[in-house]
């Protein structure tokens, strides 16, 4: 007998809530017990801090999973880059595009992968329950808007050299669209076409801003050029940034790969937040297409830059059209240095272990149990010191 959809959510819901009570709090308060680590020992911290959070994202993937939202991958094949340092650019189209990378990054083909991932992200996501989290995992908040453009971006590069690089993070995770694609798609289609840019149907036009920041930082010193940071947004187009001094990084430091998401969902319907809290949209398979591309083939000119990124969202557009009208994405073109066998249009399914995320949340449990006993004992100890007064 089948379970009723209500039942179902209110499950859903409950169980969720749940994660977040248990998994968050005993997280965080880990990370303020083990703190005084940081002052002699700031490599085992980061490693202890990067399990931690690698566990909760395994938990937001297993949302997703047991939701009966599947996942699948095409494209090139990215496993053996785990450890190396990756840019990955990813188009946008709804709050389910986070928790569906998530569940790539926690799959057991990218092992550790989790642990020293680094994200940038709408300065709104600070304010949610896994804000807190993100903020001591050393993630950057972007906030936009043309007057903070310029700041924002010194702050960024910055803060790579801060955290990413000090920490041994190792793939960045950036939406250089800026925003869904449902609320930009009119204000990009209007500046695509009054700057002789083709019209997309299925993205829309990227911002350039983190993406030349991040290049400008993490590849090998070059003489510096301000890059225009163009914003397909009514009031807020293009802006120069200028970088006036070269990082000088050690060569396992340098940014050695894009790798490129095109994230579909089935008949261009995306999953949202609340489908996955839910599971009231009927079992479905998400497909994320990936190619990779050297980093140091990147142009950093005003002119090669913008060409690069540009000509990759309008083969996004294809590769959407494509999916949208075949049910798959076609085999990958030729790259170099990538094994042919590796490239191909039939998506690999990417499934989950239970027994494994039911290992996390045991741990978790556990973890609060001790927390919530050792707070009893101390308020008991304190409550029988006074009342011997």
């Amino acid at each position: 007998m089948s379970t009723s959809p209500a039942l179902k959510a209110v499950f859903r819901i409950v169980f969720i809530l749940l994660n977040n009570l248990f998994s968050i709090p005993t997280y965080l308060l880990w990370m303020v017990i083990l703190r005084p680590l940081l002052i002699n020992h700031p490599d085992l911290y980061n490693r202890i801090e990067g399990i931690g959070y690698s566990w909760l994202l395994h938990l937001v993937a297993a949302w997703t999973w047991t939701g009966g939202y599947a996942l699948a991958e095409s494209g090139d094949d990215v496993s053996d880059l785990v450890g190396s340092r990756c840019l990955v650019i990813s188009n946008h189209q709804s709050t389910a595009d986070v928790p569906m990378l998530m569940y790539l990054l926690t799959h057991e083909s990218k092992p550790s992968l989790a642990r020293n991932v680094y994200w940038i992200m709408d300065v709104m996501f600070k304010y949610t329950n896994f804000g807190w989290v993100s903020s001591v995992h050393g993630d950057f908040y972007v906030r936009q808007g043309r007057d903070t453009r310029e700041s924002q971006m010194n702050e960024l590069r910055a803060h790579l050299q801060r955290v990413y690089i000090p920490r041994g993070r190792t793939w960045i995770l950036l939406f250089p669209e800026g925003g869904f694609f449902h609320k930009r798609k009119e204000s990009s289609q209007a500046y695509a076409k009054k700057h002789g840019y083709p019209a997309l149907e299925h993205v829309t036009l990227p911002r350039v801003g983190a993406f030349q920041t991040i290049l400008k930082t993490l590849l090998p010193a070059s003489s510096p050029t301000p890059v225009k940071n163009c914003v397909p947004e009514e009031a807020n187009h293009c802006g120069d940034v200028e970088f006036s001094d070269s990082v000088r990084l050690k060569k396992e430091q340098h940014l050695e790969w894009i790798i490129d998401i095109t994230i579909a969902y089935p008949d261009g319907k995306p999953l949202d937040l609340v489908n996955i809290v839910f599971g009231n949209r009927e079992p479905c398979q998400t497909v994320l297409h990936l190619r990779r591309y050297r980093a140091e083939d990147v142009s950093l000119g005003e002119d090669g830059l913008l060409e690069w990124i540009y000509t990759r969202w309008a083969e996004k557009d294809q590769l959407l059209a494509h999916y949208y009208r075949t049910g798959q994405f076609p085999d990958s073109p030729a790259t170099e240095g990538i094994d042919d066998q590796r490239r191909n249009g039939k998506p690999r399914m990417l499934p989950l272990k239970a027994r494994w995320y039911l290992l996390i949340n045991a741990l978790f449990m556990l973890s609060t149990c001790l927390h919530l006993y050792v707070l009893y004992s101390v308020v008991s100890a304190i409550y029988g010191l006074f009342s011997l007064l």
